[in-house]
């Protein structure tokens, strides 16, 4: 059965083949004094602490026999961890599973695992006679500790916090020094803060001035420490060069900056000629308050003698270097979030606007906002997708939509999505656009003007072409990030969204290849060639809707034309049918492709034979 017995450094328990699960805590109320072993059915219970001593759990520890000189240890503790001899460290419920003999540590409490009859932990681990001192709270920002002691060496200065103490502890002779020191290590941090090696920069600074033989700035990695940065007072001995893992231990689960004089077993001496006379270590934390890092440093007999030990004020310089640290870890992410956001932005809208979002993320929140939307998507997509192969159709969508976002993006405007065979667009946000309607009607000139060019390069069966529709809208909608924090999607919401939707829709009704509203029409200000067409009640949209027609290429007698149908149109909405037949069938004499005209005779026509003088002008479309 388990044995407990206490050492002069530690409580060792000795265990035997046979022992199958043991939990080690403290001892309840029903518990005797520690050391007890209670065997039960399931569990051998361990003792190994009073019931005031409360930084064991009742249930602290489980270990788990799984072969001759090999254990499971699990913390089954729910709030504090466990440090390992062997460098790592058991969170609430992590296991591990680890070779005989250990050392396990939490908080002050040292409890040894040794196999009965096998290796002791005395013969391969010193007892260690170290003497580590801790500061009395977690690292403050470089700049608060300097407005401490400039504010201390005033004559009226009355400590006030335990900072203060500590830095009060050694004015006097060496003030001076002091000062010098902190201007020194000032000077560093800003400079390092710009520089991508600052690890080194750091770990050369503490080396200094500090008077350290090795200085190193360390990295939890995977559970374990990982050197990230290493300086030497002599080069040579940094292949070998291992630090204490129990002082690192000590920081991790203190998470406070840790100094003194180490033992026979504190670190491990890289050079023969060499013992360590004194260690400091300093956690880096992160913004959640969780040890990141470490920066640490020792001094050795063998490499300068006669010097001072370790104080209070070294290693609170030590712990100011790791704040240091932390900014720069802090800075890298933060210049590696925005690369990796402005990338992505670049997917969508012009590198100004990206920058933009960058320099002002609230950009991305909702606010109102007036802009002009464009919807565009390929006209008989279905038709010709299903005369091609998957290949072939991914090959031609892709060349089709590239080529519209190029126009978007050569007008500086937003890439909302693609949804399908869709492209939607939008000016006058995240930026706001004095003229986005402008903006706006260029691009979609510029998208019907690219189609020859396309058609030329990407041969689809015969009698078909590559052709759009393509809707705009002008209004105010609501801006700003409709997507999640996994997946950004900036772009609008609200009925003129609809709008401009419903609009791209009709372009297949009135089979012209571009429509505007109204509202639309009116901020262009006479820049483009366009005439209206009809007013159209759209689905799910209240108020009946202006649909004016943009021409990207009209010709000598267009004006002419637009007149024509102007008085066509005007004759249609007063109901004088005839006059409005007579126009427009002398339209379709002259030019028979003109699609607005043919729908709108085809109108009259209808209602003409139906005799139904009492028609609504407004057209309602049979769908979206």
């Amino acid at each position: 059965m388990a044995r407990l017995e206490r050492m002069p450094t530690h409580i060792c328990l000795q265990i035997e083949p046979q022992d199958r699960v043991l939990e080690v805590g403290r001892q309840t109320r029903d518990d005797p004094p520690p050391f007890a072993v209670i065997p039960t059915p399931d569990v051998t219970r361990l003792v190994i602490v009073s019931k005031e001593q409360a930084e064991i759990g009742r249930r602290q520890l489980r270990i788990e026999v799984i072969g001759p000189q090999r254990v499971r240890l699990t913390n089954i503790n729910e709030a504090n961890s466990i440090s390992l001899s062997i460098g790592s460290v058991l969170g609430p419920g992590e296991s591990l599973d680890v070779p005989l003999p250990l050392r396990v540590t939490r908080g002050s409490v040292q409890l040894g695992i040794e196999v009965l009859g096998g290796e002791r932990l005395s013969e391969i681990e010193p007892e260690s006679n170290d003497v580590f001192q801790s500061l009395p709270a977690s690292p403050q920002s470089p700049s608060s500790v300097v407005k401490i002691a400039r504010r201390m060496y005033a004559d009226d200065f009355v400590p006030q916090t335990a900072t203060d103490s500590l830095v009060a502890s050694i004015r006097g002779s060496n003030a001076e020094d002091m000062f010098d020191r902190l201007g020194q290590l000032v000077t560093v941090l800003q400079r390092a803060a710009s520089t991508a090696d600052f690890v080194d920069v750091i770990a050369r600074t503490a080396m200094e001035m500090v008077n350290l033989d090795h200085a190193a700035v360390m990295v939890r990695d995977g559970g374990t420490w990982r050197v990230a940065a290493l300086s030497e007072q002599r080069k040579g001995g940094g292949d070998s060069w291992q630090p204490s893992q129990r002082l690192l231990n000590q920081v991790l689960q203190d998470r406070r900056t840790v100094w003194g004089s180490p033992g026979a077993a504190g670190a491990a001496v890289s050079e023969s000629a060499a013992s360590i006379v004194a260690l400091v270590a300093a956690p880096i934390l992160d913004d959640a308050g969780d040890v990141i890092g470490a920066v640490y440093g020792d001094r050795r007999v063998g490499i300068a003698w006669n010097r001072p030990p370790i104080d209070k004020f070294d290693a609170k310089m030590v712990e100011i270097m790791a704040c240091g640290v932390a900014g720069g870890w802090a800075r890298m992410e933060q210049e590696q979030a925005a690369v990796a956001r402005r990338v992505q932005l670049e997917r969508f809208v012009t590198k100004e606007v990206a920058q933009r979002l960058e320099e002002d993320p609230d950009a991305l929140l909702g606010r109102d906002a007036d802009v002009t939307l464009l919807f565009c998507d390929i006209a008989g997509f279905s038709r010709i997708s299903e005369q091609l192969s998957p290949t072939a159709t991914f090959e031609w969508i892709n060349a089709v939509m590239e080529m519209l976002s190029q126009c978007v993006l050569a007008t500086k405007g937003t890439l909302v999505d693609y949804i399908g065979d869709e492209l939607i667009a939008m000016w006058g946000a995240p930026l706001a656009v004095a003229d986005h309607a402008s903006a706006a009607a260029e691009t979609a000139v510029m998208m019907m003007n690219s189609l020859q060019t396309l058609n030329e390069k990407f041969a689809l069966p015969a009698g078909e072409s590559t052709q759009i529709g393509i809707g705009l809208n002008s209004g105010r909608v609501r801006v700003g990030n409709t997507g999640t924090e996994h997946k950004l999607k900036y772009g609008p919401l609200g009925s003129d969204v609809n709008i401009a939707s419903r609009v791209q829709g009709a372009t297949r009704y009135l089979r012209t290849p571009a429509l505007i509203t109204g509202a639309t029409a009116r901020q262009l200000n006479g820049k483009f060639c366009t005439r209206r067409l009809c007013s159209v009640r759209l689905k799910n949209i209240e108020h009946p809707v202006e649909l004016f027609e943009l021409v990207a290429n009209p010709g000598p007698t267009w004006s002419q034309f637009a007149e024509d149908y102007e008085r066509a149109l005007t004759a249609w909405e007063q109901h004088k049918l005839q006059s409005a037949i007579e126009t427009l069938s002398q339209m379709v004499a002259r030019n028979s492709h003109d699609g607005p005209t043919m729908v709108l005779l085809s109108r009259a026509a209808d209602v003409w034979s139906r005799d139904q003088h009492d028609y609504d002008p407004v057209w309602t479309l049979p769908s979206k």
